[in-house]
């Protein structure tokens, strides 16, 4: 074999080595100390939404506040109107502390800002 099929042999293999060796898994390239937490209860979406309502219900700072709440999946929608953004920012804590929930939207508005729209 001549130097030049070698130098093309030897190119090839370099790539394909390479690329080999870029191929890992995702999982390869995660910490050590990383590991995936435990499965907790499935929590029904009934539950969830009544679990999350006790807990508003039950917390002074936003007790009498008409905040809807859909749950879906463990995934929760949060509605309505609070007074200012600590309130909001107390029933989206709240929402996120409940049993099973896996994702909290929010969708509430300030009364304030819906007074300065009609300004």
């Amino acid at each position: 074999m001549n130097d030049k099929c070698k130098g093309i042999v030897f190119t090839v293999m370099l790539i394909g080595a390479l690329s080999v060796t870029g191929c890992t898994k995702h999982e390869d390239k995660v910490h050590e100390s990383w590991v995936t937490p435990p499965a907790g209860p499935v929590i029904d979406d009934t539950t969830l939404a009544a679990n999350i309502r006790s807990a508003l219900r039950a917390d002074p700072s936003v007790k009498n506040m008409d905040v809807k709440i859909e749950a879906h999946n463990g995934e929760v929608m949060l509605g309505g109107m609070v007074d200012n953004q600590t309130q909001m920012d107390r029933v989206i804590m709240l929402a996120w502390m409940a049993e099973g929930i896996k994702k909290v939207d929010n969708k509430m508005s300030l009364k304030s800002a819906g007074a300065a729209v009609k300004d």
